[in-house]
């Protein structure tokens, strides 16, 4: 049997996983394959519908969000998979606008998803009988950053958390 074909190799890819159209081309590039094959092949796929820049974007969004990843991270991960900043941030804005998006139950809210994270991490921490103190509160800090969130969303729902732990009744366990 002979090499593979620039599309077969291409399809290789696609079966693992969808991939952007820079990621594609640059797995083509390291196997060796010409730009005009490459080329020939990468728009073959979009004719196709193999490969959909968008779509990728509108997929990775709805996995990252159920994920609790802010926005700003969402589209510095889809940076670093070749999609462009405007691309990605005109596809989440379409997405968000969309019916599909309000079905799934996704939030643009940026507080709201970050505040339900900070809480979850509560209910853990109250079901383990430890104390919701500084240092678990700078491990919600920690988390949040590690999800994308800004340092001011970060404060609000640290101190958010702060105050509900303070206006809770003794032997209380819902935040």
């Amino acid at each position: 049997m002979g090499e593979r074909t620039c599309m077969e190799a291409a399809l290789a890819k696609l079966n693992y996983r969808m991939r952007t159209e820079a990621e594609l081309e640059k797995s083509l590039k390291e196997l060796g394959y010409t730009e005009e094959d490459i080329e020939a092949t990468l728009e073959e796929l979009k004719t196709f519908g193999y490969v959909d820049d968008e779509r990728y974007v509108r997929e990775f969004y709805r996995t990252s969000r159920r994920k609790s990843w802010s926005r700003s991270r969402i589209v510095r991960a889809l940076r670093e998979k070749g999609i462009s900043g405007s691309l990605a941030n005109d596809t989440i804005d379409d997405f968000e606008d969309s019916v599909e998006f309000t079905d799934l139950g996704l939030s643009q809210d940026e507080r709201e998803l970050a505040l339900k994270v900070g809480r979850d991490m509560a209910r853990v921490q109250m079901g383990r009988d430890k104390p919701m103190d500084d240092n678990f509160l700078k491990k919600v800090g920690r988390r949040l950053t590690s999800l994308g969130y800004d340092t001011g969303c970060c404060f609000y729902v640290m101190n958010k958390l702060k105050d509900e732990a303070r206006s809770m009744p003794e032997g209380e366990d819902e935040l």
